[in-house]
């Protein structure tokens, strides 16, 4: 005879069984495959999985000591004299209590495994340090990069033009290295952002943060890379202005904003690939009604959505017709150009 609340204990265990082993084996998975991307990524990426992978292993012992032990607790319960109604009761407040943390644990083992970033090459990492004439700095959540050339003088000039970067959608930051180091070896400011779980939108005020931090700036520009331009074409339309220095322009790498932006003083340039199979050329197409109509559009004959990172190819993808190094330097010219555009012009001198 089956006792009352039997079946739903051994059916939570066996949930939280299996649950948990995908909580174990999700993290294992990750740091085995991408621990690189991880350590020097959000810290959400790494923190989560280690909590993911310390409650998993919580999770397996306590639905194996369940399934093991059950008859004993059970027999243990009727020796109090339990009764049906009790047991029932019990029963039910096993499956209230237990089922929603147990869905809970599904959504974040989805999650983790979902966000499982695409790792820049070995070549953009190590773009992504410290070198020829580049200095790097990696804080917390985001990447910094700036000239170490001295000048004529020996001193090294503080930049006063920024670029703030959004990686797209669960691409590792250091992929954008080797577009963007030749803006900073050139005097500007250029950031990476690394966004929680690789999703630019959790954190839409990201960019502010490190602006409000770099006071000798006077002039940004925001960009991004496909969700990452989405992300920052809403940022710039939202945001004149950070600590009185103008968000004077905005990059898009293969993206498009989610809605007509209403700043007309915006100075945007929109630079996608030919061979694109993400963001597609009729994509493109569709988005100027929803950009300023001065905006500049620059397309790479042969370029796809992978190539303005370097993480190796993407599903979905087209296929390419050019070589990935002529691609990215006409992305990274047509940026250095939209720089140049939105930096303050010197006054002449007064004789």
């Amino acid at each position: 005879m089956v006792r009352t609340g039997a079946r739903s204990r051994v059916a939570l265990a066996v949930g939280w069984l299996v649950v948990g082993a995908a909580m174990i084996g999700v993290p294992l998975w990750l740091g085995w495959t991408r621990w690189p991307a991880l350590l020097t990524g959000h810290p959400s990426m790494l923190a989560l999985p280690i909590l993911c992978l310390v409650f998993g292993f919580v999770a397996v012992a306590w639905a194996a000591a369940t399934l093991l032990l059950g008859d004993r607790v059970a027999d243990s319960e009727r020796g109090r004299q339990l009764t049906p109604g009790q047991q029932i009761r019990r029963a039910d407040r096993r499956v209230v209590l237990g089922v929603p943390p147990l869905l809970l644990c599904v959504l974040l083992v989805t999650v983790l495994a979902w966000a499982r970033p695409l790792s820049a090459t070995p070549e953009a990492a190590a773009a992504m340090r410290s070198g020829n004439d580049v200095r790097v700095a990696d804080r917390l959540t985001w990447f910094e990069m700036t000239s170490a050339a001295p000048d004529k003088n020996g001193d090294v000039p503080v930049p006063t033009v920024g670029l703030v970067f959004v990686p797209g959608a669960r691409v590792d930051p250091r992929a954008y290295a080797p577009l963007l180091a030749p803006l900073a070896r050139a005097g500007y400011l250029v950031t990476v952002l690394k966004e929680p779980f690789g999703v630019a939108l959790v954190d839409a005020d990201h960019a502010r943060t490190v602006m409000e931090l770099h006071p000798e700036v006077t002039t940004w520009a925001v960009g991004g890379h496909s969700l990452g331009g989405v992300a920052a074409a809403s940022f710039a339309d939202d945001t004149a202005a950070v600590a009185g220095a103008p968000v004077a322009g905005l990059v898009l790498y293969a993206s498009y904003p989610s809605r007509r932006l209403q700043r007309t003083d915006l100075a945007v340039v929109s630079i996608s690939g030919d061979r694109d199979g993400l963001t597609t050329p009729d994509d493109i197409a569709k988005s100027k009604a929803d950009l300023p109509p001065d905006a500049t559009y620059v397309v790479v004959p042969g370029a796809v959505h992978s190539y303005f990172g370097d993480y190796g190819e993407q599903s979905g993808d087209g296929t390419p017709t050019t070589d990935r190094a002529a691609a990215q330097a006409a992305i990274t010219e047509a940026t250095s150009e939209l720089l140049l555009a939105v930096t303050p012009k010197a006054k002449p001198k007064k004789k």
